[in-house]
């Protein structure tokens, strides 16, 4: 395993959230040893590149992934295929998930970049995402008259959400990654190929997969599609214009599912982000908190010590439930939403016009069923922390930068330079 020590750190005044987070570093010490597995405990134990993307973001956090990251995508390029395809899983190739899983060479190394400011990973692997973006052409938009690209959707979603609705928004995605990343190597023919690409994707998802009238996605035959995944998809990924009506939208379904959660592989670890971005801070930790069946911390109620494949794997009053034919008990996927408890909890931000933490941007969001929360990221320039706590009926923020910061309380929001900070603010 290339992690010895983790290096980001969390904890709080929730016993259940402490635990939840201390799963997620169980799950990833377990599943990253030669590879990113996507379990290490059954008959897989192969680098689903689907699983792999969605976690990469929150295990980028919890430990210096870099040399790991790019030998997984060195695999990718040793598979790809003439026409451009790569592999579902990695490094056996193979597979079957299409579009959402062969997407992680691009997903996977601009995080990379974001973590790491290093554009030797992007000069190197560009050619062949390039190569790739040529295959995903050929086809066509998925869904769009064309072959279907890939079977595997929002895998062990609570409801389920339309396929070529799920392919187009992370095609956009793909568009828009790509542009960025022509950009950064100052190809400029390439960005403006990309930036053509994602706003016909964005023409079409919006024209195809939102009624125009309620502003509620459907499926590609126009059926209704309301699900908390569409929404999030939609937000995150950027594709849907109208993001009031998302958000209205999401909040509508999360909050009709009393704070629990209805997304799965690919929607989980962006649904608190997309809540928080849209002002639902409030509800985004009632989700986090909830201990009901599907949540995070219903698992460890029932004695998770690790991050579980479905959200009832196993049961106190059920045992199994006849889960046996495919049940594990050590997928990171769901694991994938701590990176919320860093980014939007803590409000430790990384900066896009200066990736690898060269510019820190903290914004944490207290919330009052918790009485303390700190977070730590060791960066390449040095240790990050965060942390608030309820002191006097006021909030209290404390925080260190190794660079220059940005420090925003509220809708206050102020320059500073390297060192430690004390903040307070009305509850």
């Amino acid at each position: 395993s290339s992690i010895e020590k983790f290096a980001g750190s969390f904890e709080s005044s929730h016993a259940l959230l402490n635990r939840f987070t201390e799963n997620v570093h169980w799950s990833q010490l377990c599943n990253f040893i030669n590879i990113p597995t996507d379990c290490p405990q059954r008959n897989e134990r192969m680098g689903w590149a689907g699983d792999t993307h969605v976690f990469c973001h929150t295990a980028l956090l919890n430990s210096d992934l870099k040399l790991f990251y790019e030998r997984y995508l060195q695999a990718f390029e040793d598979l790809q295929t003439g026409e451009g395809q790569y592999p579902e899983i990695a490094p056996v190739g193979g597979g079957f998930g299409g579009v959402t899983y062969e997407c992680a060479s691009i997903f996977i190394a601009y995080e990379l970049y974001e973590q790491y400011g290093d554009t030797r990973i992007l000069e190197k692997y560009y050619p062949g995402m390039k190569k790739y973006m040529e295959y995903m052409k050929d086809k066509g938009l998925p869904g769009a008259g064309s072959p279907a690209v890939g079977p595997l959707g929002d895998w062990l979603a609570p409801e389920e959400t339309d396929l070529p609705l799920l392919w187009n928004a992370f095609y956009y995605r793909e568009a828009i990654l790509m542009e960025k990343i022509a950009g950064i190597l100052k190809d400029e023919e390439g960005a403006k190929t990309y930036h053509e690409l994602a706003e016909k994707c964005r023409r079409y998802w919006n024209g195809t997969f939102v009624d125009p009238e309620t502003k509620k996605t459907r499926t590609l035959e126009g059926k209704p599609c309301d699900t908390q995944c569409s929404y999030v998809l939609g937000l995150q990924y950027g594709v849907m214009e109208d993001r009031e009506a998302a958000a209205k939208h999401l909040l509508r379904k999360t909050r009709a599912a009393n704070h629990t959660v209805g997304t799965g592989f690919f929607g989980t670890g962006l649904l608190n982000q997309a809540l928080c971005d849209t002002g639902a801070s409030e509800d985004a930790y009632k989700l986090m908190l909830q201990t009901a069946f599907p949540s995070w911390l219903y698992p460890v109620t029932q004695g998770a010590t690790s991050i579980w494949e479905r959200w009832n794997g196993y049961t106190n009053e059920l045992g199994f439930n006849g889960n046996n034919s495919m049940n594990s008990f050590n997928h990171y996927a769901y694991g994938s939403v701590a990176d919320w408890v860093y980014q939007k909890a803590a409000g430790i931000h990384t900066v896009e016009d200066a990736p690898g933490y060269a510019f820190v941007r903290f914004a944490p969001v207290p919330d009052a069923r918790l009485s303390w929360l700190t977070a730590s990221l060791q960066t390449r320039h040095g240790l990050v922390e965060s942390g608030w706590r309820q002191e006097d009926g006021k909030w209290r923020y404390e925080i260190t930068t190794p660079v220059d910061a940005e420090i925003c309380i509220g809708k206050n929001t102020r320059k500073v330079a390297a060192g430690h900070y004390i903040f307070y603010s009305q509850m």
